[in-house]
């Protein structure tokens, strides 16, 4: 597969298919009607909600006294229907609509989900993400029930490409759609493409975005202690149980215009909210436990509904060895209510599919927190003096309100504030030589200190980042030159700001041992003292559906389009004034569907992501130069004397990263007892990211004479003044800039066979094959400046191109359902064979790969490469560049396979045991730079969920 892909040419080939169709369009659509049938007893089951999952515009309806549905203007191609009843699990079928006429399909909706004659255990390879044609995987409750999962990352795991883990709470959890990581050099201060794609990755909670933008809990790229945050790399989606999501949409192509502060992709999560049957839910493995309750009510008719769900957990990292544990708790209340409308007719699903005839007025509140804690106690025998812990808190009042207004057009605004505390603390037990310090934290000269041999060094880290966000959108459904149109404009604001003490530790101890004279030590920080993100953002978005009647090429057909400009505006000076940054992103989907059966897809789509606080306003940086280093025996007699010098890295000129997305597909759907096969190709390209720009200056350096310098006298010698001597230091200020460039190319695919009938047996099958490309678009100044700064007889020293870092990722997922509705039982075993996971530098490392040299003044000297091997630059040409990999680095090539058995039990219970990597592949791997595993080691559990009460339709009369 070559980079270069033709993906904009298909987009704009399947558009002029709008031009060239002479088939007339049919304004009509198909119908899809049946009876909805109780799956245990037959029975025709009234007022239950059936609608078109992700149709523009909602084709909807609610079943009459017999049983009977009827959904009209339902666009051609394959389809999710979705049924829906208090007190029945919510049911979804696949079906291949026509392009006119009416498709008969019966439903069936049963009390447990085990019991009905199809379960979903994986996301939905054709589904559609609400109001969104690109890409996307949509995972519904009858899918998350079947996932042994503590978070949205076990949920993430039926997204193509993605790595098996067991559940649990285990280390920071981010994701990185459509990237793989291209480096393990943690000197480096670049991020790796994973951390890169994850950060611009935005997650979407009820409708608001969680933000990461002004998360502060990183050391910058001097710090030397890692912390067990998730600063740069994403939301930790540890704060976000699976248990209580109700549905995630995870839009890997290009999203609608909607959505913004994005380069990767965006991930849309309803967590359960309405009439929900109270439910408890417990699972126990040998280093997890966890428990869910939840429940929902109607109130005063079904006009209102209240709910809640709370859910504890607890994961022991390294049971037997260490104490080192994460705790969870978080919890969420929520609130509906109607207006201008009867009482609901179901519940119990997403906020947004709660009646079949939407109501005038719907308002929902929400209340979430969660409580995130992870403890590394001290070892006293091992490793003494290392303690760590890490403490979040958060919480988030959120508003909803649809109002609909004149004829079918909606308005909907969101409002949020989000607010969370972030505390992390580390200490080890640090050694260092006995070299002269200071902790002057202003410009000037001093007299120092020294610290000698092992030492205690603590580092805190206390922030308190909020979000306040508003979004209003209108939604209109049109009818026009032949076309299903729904028109869509909106505006969103805001504002992030990050509160606390900061970056703290005890300037006579400091976290980092590295001094060489010139680069000095960070200095405490607070974090109230940076000021806010302020950011606005508008856009327009026209989805437009066009059937087409008639046979031949285009019978029964369609053409779907999706277009979309947003105007992203980063501000100046946390208000909403000036202009920093603007960046407009035009977006476009095109879906064909010659036939019912079959659809092509392209896109191609810029979007934005704005800059961190941490980028934004960076630390300021101190370099402490040494003018007098007197070192005797005796400490009284001892005198260090540095000079300070303050510099401030903020680039003026930061502004947003900005990616290209391209992507084509396939789908066929046959029709054939719910076979699939999807294939998307893609290519990615994100210009502009924020990396560290090494910007060349040099410092003045004054020599010293002493008198009074004899030993023995118990007191410090006394400084000459004026300086005997002054020389020049050259320094590298670590400044963020738009400096890196990600690249990402891959294949994607997914293969549903027919079940096996006699033996109630399906296979389904994905896979994925990434390539990631990380280019730092400046400069090298390798291992050799270290010297170079100290030594004033070295008059020069190389830079070097910066190293090109790529990955590749290839993982193929099978699964096999092996399902006996009449007795409640699902079996499903899961074989992920990772085909190859590598990271390479790429590099010149010869003696004439250096670019040019660097003098002790700060000033760089390109050299033509025709001169490079000259006799004057010698010197340039003896130091061999370092920290290049100069081989493919990764895990060896692995497999696993995890099973899990679900069992209905008395009274509407469930019981599930699961086993990750239940054969536990133990072979022998080379050592060196490949050894490790790509799997953790097996690990069994149980899960039983059971209902508390009767079921909500009946308590809550709706």
């Amino acid at each position: 597969m070559t980079e270069r892909l033709p993906l904009a040419a298909l987009s704009v080939a399947l558009g002029a298919a709008l031009v060239a169709s002479p088939a007339r369009a049919q304004q009509g659509g198909a119908t899809v009607t049946g009876i909805v049938r109780d799956a245990a007893t037959h029975a025709p089951v009234p007022g239950a909600l059936v609608l078109v999952e992700g149709a523009t515009p909602a084709a909807r309806a609610a079943s009459d006294s017999a049983g009977v549905y009827r959904l009209t203007r339902v666009p051609p191609g394959p389809q999710t229907i979705r049924v829906q009843r208090i007190g029945y699990a919510p049911g979804r079928v696949t079906v291949v609509v026509p392009g006119a006429g009416v498709l008969a399909r019966d439903l069936e909706v049963a009390v447990a989900p085990l019991r009905m004659q199809r379960v979903t255990v994986t996301a939905d390879p054709v589904g559609r993400a609400r109001g969104e044609l690109g890409t996307a995987s949509v995972i519904d409750r009858d899918a998350i029930v079947n996932q042994t999962a503590s978070s949205v990352a076990g949920l993430l795991e039926l997204v193509p490409g993605t790595p098996l883990a067991p559940p649990g709470l285990d280390g920071v959890q981010q994701t990185s759609l459509r990237s793989v990581p291209t480096s393990q050099d943690f000197t480096d201060p670049n991020p790796s493409a994973s951390r890169l794609a994850a950060f611009g990755t935005p997650i979407i909670l009820d409708g608001v975005p969680i933000s990461n933008n002004a998360n502060l809990q990183s050391l910058g790229p001097r710090g030397e202690f890692l912390l067990n945050t998730s600063a740069g790399g994403g939301v930790d989606l540890r704060r976000l149980p699976a248990s209580t999501v109700e549905r995630l949409e995870v839009v890997r192509g290009i999203p609608s215009a909607r959505y913004g502060d994005l380069t990767q992709g965006v991930i849309v999560v309803d967590t359960r909210a309405g009439a929900v049957r109270p439910l408890a839910t417990a699972r126990f493995d040998a280093r997890t436990g966890e428990a869910n309750a939840l429940g929902g009510w109607t109130l005063f008719g079904g006009r209102q509904v209240l709910s809640g769900n709370v859910d504890v957990a607890r994961t022991r990292l390294a049971p037997g060895l260490r104490e080192d544990a994460v705790t969870r708790v978080a919890f969420q209340v929520a609130h509906r209510a109607t207006l201008g409308a009867a009482a609901h007719s179901a519940a119990g699903g997403s906020v947004d599919d709660t009646a079949a005839t939407p109501p005038r007025l719907v308002l929902d509140t929400r209340l979430d927190a969660y409580s995130l804690r992870q403890d590394s106690p001290e070892r006293p025998t091992v490793d003494p003096g290392r303690v760590s812990w890490t403490r979040d808190y958060g919480g988030r009042l959120s508003e909803r309100a649809r109002l609909r207004l004149f004829g079918r057009t909606q308005l909907t605004v969101n409002g949020a504030l989000d607010r969370a505390t972030q505390d992390a603390f580390s200490q080890v037990q640090a050694v260092r030589g006995a070299l002269p310090f200071t902790d002057l934290l202003t410009e000037g000269r001093a007299i120092g200190h020294y610290i000698g041999g092992p030492y205690l060094a603590a580092v805190r880290l206390q922030g308190a980042p909020w979000l306040a966000y508003g979004r209003a959108e209108s939604e209109t459904p049109l009818a026009r030159f032949g076309f299903d149109q729904t028109l869509r404009a909106g505006a969103e604001l805001r504002r992030e700001w990050n509160d606390g003490p900061g970056y703290q530790f005890d300037v006579e101890f400091p976290p980092q041992t590295t001094f060489n004279g010139v680069q000095g030590f960070d200095r405490p920080r607070r974090y109230d003292a940076v000021p806010p993100l302020a950011a606005s953002a508008f856009y327009v978005d026209d989805r437009l559906v066009r059937p087409f009647g008639g046979t031949g090429l285009f019978g029964g057909g369609s053409l779907e389009m999706q277009a979309g400009l947003r105007a992203d505006l980063l501000h100046r000076g946390g208000s909403f004034g000036g202009v920093r940054d603007a960046v407009l992103q035009p977006r476009l989907n095109v879906q064909l569907a010659p036939a019912p059966w079959v659809r092509l897809r392209g896109g191609w789509g810029r979007t934005a992501k704005l800059p961190s606080l941490a980028d934004l306003y960076p630390a300021p940086q101190y370099f402490d130069v040494v003018n007098v280093n007197w070192y005797t025996p005796n400490p009284a007699e001892r005198l260090a004397v540095l000079t300070t010098s303050r510099r401030d890295p903020t680039n003026p000129d930061l502004g947003f990263s900005v990616a290209t997305k391209q992507e084509a597909g396939i789908e066929l759907t046959p029709g054939w007892r719910d076979a699939v096969l999807a294939v998307t190709v893609y290519r990615d390209r994100t210009a502009g990211a924020i990396g560290i720009h090494p910007v060349p200056g040099f410092l003045p350096r004054e020599h010293y004479q002493l008198s009074d310098s004899t030993l023995g006298t118990g007191v410090p010698p006394t400084i000459i003044e004026p300086a005997s001597s002054v020389d020049t230091v050259p320094y590298l200020l670590q400044q963020p800039a738009n400096n890196l460039a990600l690249r990402n190319h891959g294949l994607e695919a997914t293969l549903v066979l027919p079940e096996l009938s006699r033996v109630r047996t399906r296979l389904e099958v994905q896979g994925a094959m990434t390539w990631s490309r990380l280019e730092q678009h400046d400069l090298d100044f390798g291992r050799s400046f270290t010297a170079f700064q100290v030594d004033e007889r070295i008059p020069r020293a190389p830079y070097w191109d910066a190293v090109t870092r790529t990955g590749q990722r290839g993982i193929i997922t099978y699964r096999v359902i092996h399902h006996q509705p009449e007795l409640g039982l699902v079996v499903t075993a899961t074989i992920q064979q990772n085909l190859r996971e590598t990271h390479h530098d790429a590099g010149s490392t010869d003696s004439l790969a250096y670019a040019g040299y660097i003098t002790r003044a700060g000033v760089l000297v390109p050299v033509p490469a025709e001169q490079r091997a000259n006799p004057e630059y010698a010197d340039l040409r003896r130091e061999p560049r370092a920290g290049i990999f100069l081989q493919d680095v990764g895990p060896p090539n692995d497999w696993m396979m995890s099973l899990q058995v679900s069992k209905t039990i008395p009274l509407d219970g469930r019981l599930s045991f699961y086993a990750f990597n239940v054969l536990d592949r133990l072979g022998k791997f080379p050592t060196g730079l490949n050894q490790g595993r790509q799997y953790l080691p097996m690990r069994v559990g149980l899960e039983l969920s059971m209902p508390l009460g009767r079921a909500a339709g009946k308590e809550g009369g709706a």
